[in-house]
């Protein structure tokens, strides 16, 4: 009997007490983890492993200025003469008439041959018709006080028009005041009217409008 009770307090002693081997093999070591951390965060602060280093700084540089785009304006005016192939009177809206020049163009002069083929086509294209007029606000009249302006009758670039048909020059006088694209549209309509003969471009040698003038 003591040997059945001895035994039964000898397994209740057993059971009560925790098995600390299981124990500790379940603990986990973390001070190698700890370690590489600290060798991994003193790598990161190492300047020499930094990518965004800066070896030495530069004072930036100012940009330049934005050239302003010019200055245009456009309004609709009614044409009531046309002088010659590049030169339109207008009125303005307190009825005053002024003289108004085809930017990007030159017609024959009075005196010139198909002067008044160009004055003719260009009525028949404008004259008592309302246009709308591009201009720079600011700019200067020409040495003749006429406004130097671009004008359009239903979308259409007049002067570009009088080009095609071979009753004007494609002036270069005024490729400071043109765009990229005019520039390329006047001489490639100019050069596709002489290859045609269309207008003064029938006449093998015709003179132009600044070489007429200095004679």
């Amino acid at each position: 009997m003591k040997k059945l009770v001895f035994a039964l307090l000898f397994a209740i002693v057993v059971l009560t007490i925790p098995d600390t081997t299981h124990a500790q093999r379940g603990r986990v070591d973390t001070s190698d983890l700890r370690e590489r951390q600290r060798q991994k965060q003193k790598a990161i602060e190492n300047p020499a492993n930094n990518p965004f280093k800066i070896e030495r700084s530069e004072p930036l540089k100012p940009a330049p200025p934005t050239l302003p785009s010019p200055l245009r304006a456009t309004i609709d005016l009614e044409v009531v003469d046309v002088e010659d192939g590049d030169t339109l009177v207008i009125s303005n809206t307190a009825n005053q008439h002024l003289r108004l020049r085809l930017q990007g163009i030159d017609a024959p002069e009075k005196g010139q041959a198909f002067h008044d083929d160009a004055k003719e086509h260009l009525a028949g294209l404008v004259r008592g018709k309302s246009i709308a007029i591009v201009f720079d606000p600011h700019g200067k009249p020409d040495s003749d006080g006429r406004v130097v302006a671009k004008a359009y009758l239903g979308g259409n670039d007049v002067a570009l028009e009088q080009v095609r048909v071979g009753l004007a020059w494609f002036c270069k006088d005024y490729k400071k005041m043109q765009s990229e694209s005019d520039l390329y549209s006047y001489a490639e309509a100019e050069k596709e009217a002489r290859a045609a003969n269309l207008g003064l471009w029938r006449d093998r040698t015709p003179i132009a409008p600044w070489d007429y003038r200095k004679q």
